[in-house]
Formats: structure tokens, C-alpha cells, sequence
């Protein structure tokens, strides 16, 4: 196996089809369907059942292709880093984030980076906290921004940022339409709830309601908070999310903000491999941000 084949694979299983895959590669048919069984031999399986107009990847397929955008990945990284190894601050940095607040993170890091470093690119993924220490643990990341609780077993980093958490309510909802600027855990427990789908944030709200004799009743976990807007929207919970997801619901939006009280509140983190040393690249980019970081904490004080 070679990443001639792989990248062969991996572009006629995005358009699983053979004449618009050899297209796009700039190649015949048959030098592409040879490379394929050739690939599918030495597997000792079957990727792709071969219909009269389309093909379909098998479950071995589609490994392989999860495989295969690892692997691609992996070879992009070496290439970058042995281009700094040789030409200095350059390349591709592969950074994930968490949604929140993450988005706004990652582009102001980006926007002043770029001032320092122009010919940098960026590579950004986004999901949860154990998805991005999993790439992290697995290279396919340089870096991430995660959120408290980390995985800190695993990861290094430190703090970038820090919000309290907010109720997204219906606005037509009752607890809505209070004058008062929080709302309680009283009034939250008889509710249903939206919340994150990642175990460890879910322990973390069940024990703010620990003081409770019943549970709470979480009726949607979402791995993204972009749906907690949509959500409340249409009347099927009160969300509970950090600010800044609140900060990002668009106009219109049919829905009223409310801090919690007691108040829960969430770091940010800019976060790395703790087993890996950071190339060149990621080591100045970190060092930059942790200059950004300590600059806006001495303006604070």
C-alpha cells in the first residue's frame, strides 16, 4: 500500500463514482479501477460494491476511510514540519476547538498571528472535549481549545478565557417573563432541559442540582451548543449553556437569557498533547498566546 492508492480511495469514496473520480485525478478509468482492486487485494476485503451508476462503500470501506483521512492528515503534518525544520515559521497549524466560545477565540489567536507569521495556514476542527484529546493523543491536531473539565491526564495547557453559564428559555415560557435577572435551581427542576452530550459536563450539572430529591429531566444532549438556540426555540426545553453560545444566537430568535444562580462557570483552556513535544510552529504559537493571555490579565488588574 502506498498513498498513491490511498489518495486514490480516498477520492473516489467522496465521489463514489469512478468516471468523475478519475476526473478529477486527471486519469483513465482503468488505471484507477486496477489501483482500487489492487488495494482491495492486499486488504484482503471488499470497499466499495460497484453499481450500475454509483458505488457504495462497504463497512470495510468506510474504516478505510476514516483510516485513510488519518493517515493524509499525518503525512500534511511531517511535510510541515520538516519544511520549519528547514525554511522557519511557516506551514499548515492544525488547531480544534470546542464550539462555545471557541470560534471567537480562534480567530482573534489567527488574526494576530497572521500579523507576526503571514505565511502560516490553518487547518481548524471542531468538537467536543474528548473528541479533541483524542486527535491530540493521535496527532492529527497540534492543538486544541478545550473546556473545564479537561482530560488532564492526557493534555497540557492553560486557561484563555472564563464565562458563566446561562438558561436559554422559551420566550413565551413563564420563567421568561420574570423581572428577575437569575434564575434558580428551584425553578429549573421540574423543567425539561437541554444540555451538552459530553458525560463529564453532565455530572457536572447534576451536581448542581445534587441538593435536589428528584433528577432533573435533561430531554435533548447535543454534542454542539448550535442547536440549543433552535431548540428552545421551537418549545422543547430551557438550555443550559455557557454565555457566550447566547451571544451568538442570531436576531429573531425567539428565546430569553438568564444567568444561573448560584452561578457555574466554565475555563477555556489552550490545550496540547502532554506525551508530544510541539514543533516549531505550535511552540511559537503557543508562546504568543500565552504573552496575549498574561497581557489581558495584568490590563484586568
Amino acid at each position: 500500500m502506498d498513498l498513491r492508492q490511498i489518495r486514490y480511495f480516498m477520492t473516489v469514496a467522496e465521489e463514489l463514482n469512478i468516471t468523475r473520480a478519475a476526473e478529477k485525478l486527471h486519469l483513465s478509468q482503468p488505471p484507477l479501477s486496477r489501483a482500487l482492486m489492487e488495494l482491495e487485494e492486499e486488504l484482503g476485503c471488499v470497499l466499495f460494491i460497484r453499481g450500475k451508476r454509483h458505488l457504495v462503500l462497504t463497512a470495510e470501506g468506510l474504516a478505510f476511510k476514516r483510516r485513510g483521512e488519518q493517515l493524509l492528515t499525518l503525512v500534511d503534518m511531517t511535510k510541515t514540519e520538516l519544511s520549519e525544520m528547514q525554511n522557519g515559521i511557516s506551514g499548515t497549524l492544525y488547531i480544534g476547538h470546542v464550539d462555545s466560545n471557541g470560534p471567537t477565540l480562534v480567530a482573534e489567536w489567527i488574526e494576530s498571528f497572521k500579523k507576526l507569521y503571514p505565511h502560516v495556514t490553518y487547518n481548524l476542527w471542531c468538537g467536543n472535549v474528548d473528541d479533541l484529546t483524542d486527535r491530540l493523543k493521535s496527532g492529527l491536531i497540534d492543538l486544541a481549545i478545550t473546556m473545564t473539565p479537561t482530560n488532564s491526564d492526557f493534555l497540557d495547557g492553560f486557561k484563555v478565557f472564563s464565562e458563566n453559564w446561562v438558561a436559554i428559555i422559551p420566550a413565551n415560557d413563564p420563567l421568561a417573563k420574570s423581572k428577575h435577572e437569575y434564575i434558580t435551581r428551584e425553578e429549573l427542576i421540574d423543567n425539561d432541559l437541554i444540555i451538552s452530550s459530553r458525560r463529564s459536563r453532565e455530572d457536572e450539572i447534576r451536581g448542581w442540582f445534587k441538593n435536589f430529591k428528584k433528577e432533573p429531566h435533561f430531554i435533548v444532549k447535543t454534542a454542539h451548543s448550535s442547536n440549543a438556540a433552535k431548540l428552545v426555540n421551537r418549545n422543547l426545553g430551557i438550555a443550559l449553556f455557557p454565555a457566550s453560545v447566547a451571544k451568538n444566537i442570531a436576531s429573531g430568535t425567539n428565546v430569553t437569557i438568564k444567568k444561573l444562580s448560584p452561578a457555574i462557570n466554565v475555563d477555556y483552556m489552550l490545550s496540547w498533547d502532554n506525551e508530544r513535544h510541539p514543533n516549531a510552529l505550535t511552540t511559537k504559537f503557543i508562546s504568543h498566546i500565552r504573552e496575549k493571555y498574561a497581557a489581558s490579565e495584568k490590563g484586568n488588574q
